[in-house]
């Protein structure tokens, strides 16, 4: 009788474990330094976000699902632990990360193929590229709808906005780049060799 091959499903759930234990306990770790740490590190008066450096690098590690329950999990610590205007926390880091998600995770094989298909590369860019401009896009867009709700209710905005806002983006940013790289490492993951690296785009061609 031939021999059964072994199941590979509790080898997957027990890795599938291990790597979602390993994001939620940067997730705790990176909220936990946030607000007792990150406060007394100021750089011309600014503190950089090391929460949407975390989603950042979540973002383009993983998937889009990943990045919004990321968002949704910060949103709800803060709510809890440091509320400011009700429910703005709860739906501020969410929104960012989702809207970050969809310009900077990886592309499906679906999208590579079609861009292939109408004569584009079909490739994603490279994730030490998009991890900081993940970062400063989500914190772009935090900085922007926060702005608006202050200038909303007291019909007065902060006469270091601009200054403020640019130096956000630039330092949070800086601060993606230099966590991804060990952060990656302990996530275990490494670029996904490209399919279509060899391959030239095919004009798209109606029949």
């Amino acid at each position: 009788m031939p021999k059964r091959k072994r199941s590979r499903r509790p080898g997957y759930l027990l890795r599938s474990l291990l790597r979602h234990g390993r994001m939620f306990l940067v997730i705790l770790l990176a909220y936990l330094i946030h607000v007792c740490i990150m406060p007394d590190v100021k750089i011309f008066g600014v503190t950089p976000s090391l929460i949407f450096a975390v989603t950042a690098v979540i973002t383009v590690a993983f998937d889009r699902w990943r990045a919004a329950w990321t968002g949704m999990i910060f949103g709800i610590l803060l709510e809890v632990m440091q509320p400011t205007a009700p429910l703005l926390n709860l739906l501020l880091y969410p929104i960012s990360a989702v809207f970050g998600a969809l310009v900077f995770s990886d592309k499906s094989p679906q999208q590579l193929e079609y861009e292939r298909g109408i004569g584009k590369p079909g490739r994603n860019a490279s994730p030490w590229l998009r991890t900081p401009l993940c970062a400063v896009m989500v914190t772009f867009i935090y900085e922007v709808i926060n702005n608006a709700y202050v200038y909303l209710r007291s019909g007065v905005l902060p006469a270091r906005f601009l200054t403020h806002t640019l130096t956000d983006l630039l330092l949070t940013g800086l601060l993606a780049a230099l966590i991804m790289v060990p952060l990656r490492r302990f996530f275990g993951v490494r670029p996904a060799p490209d399919p279509g690296a060899n391959l030239r785009p095919v004009p798209y061609r109606r029949r």
